[in-house]
């Protein structure tokens, strides 16, 4: 079944259309401009029709826009307006073929990431309160001193500062005691899953 295209653009291509009477730009820029204000609306309304996408009709523009504006005047030819018409049909064409493209292709992408992921280790299946409530156990077992930095600094989310001036420490001694702390819960933990 053929889809119907309306043929009213949307609001974000009118304004594009309407932006193009403001425009101001460089004399050595004035023919393109010229071109765009005269041939815009219709151009914006052959891709409108050609695409149904917004964003595709602003790329497709912007992509013609862009090669006329690198090829120059002189390299438009004798018929300016036929050549602006078949730069923006061509980049038109362009998204309709990559979007054909990706249509063909997405059925295998879709296989690949399926396998990629069956194929991957499934993690242990620990419940995350069981977790939480083993690290709860490992940080009371620590000394005071360590126990105090590892809450403040990670459960509170205080800043060394902070934690220094807390516990009227310095901020490298702060630092110190995390890292032992850190260290020592990595060996507790190792041990429990290791028996």
């Amino acid at each position: 079944m053929a889809r119907v295209v309306t043929t009213a653009l949307p609001l974000e291509l009118r304004a594009v259309v309407a932006g193009l009477a403001s425009a101001e730009v460089t004399d050595d820029q004035q023919w393109i401009v010229s071109l765009m204000r005269k041939h815009g609306l219709a151009v914006i309304t052959l891709l409108w029709r050609m695409l149904g996408s917004e964003q595709d009709v602003l790329d497709a523009y912007q992509t013609a826009i862009c090669r006329l504006t690198a090829r120059g005047r002189e390299g438009m030819g004798a018929n300016p307006p036929g050549y602006f018409y078949r730069s923006v049909s061509n980049a038109g064409i362009e998204i309709l073929r990559t979007r054909q493209r990706h249509r063909a292709c997405w059925p295998t992408v879709v296989d690949l990431q399926r396998r990629r992921s069956e194929d991957r280790p499934q993690p242990v299946g620990l419940d995350q309160r069981e977790i939480i409530e083993k690290m709860r156990q490992a940080i009371c077992q620590l000394p005071t001193h360590l126990r105090n930095v590892i809450v403040l600094r990670e459960l509170a989310e205080l800043p060394y500062s902070q934690v220094a001036r807390i516990l009227g420490i310095r901020n490298g001694t702060a630092r110190l005691y995390r890292r032992e702390a850190i260290l020592r819960l990595a060996e507790m933990v190792g041990r429990e899953a290791n028996p």
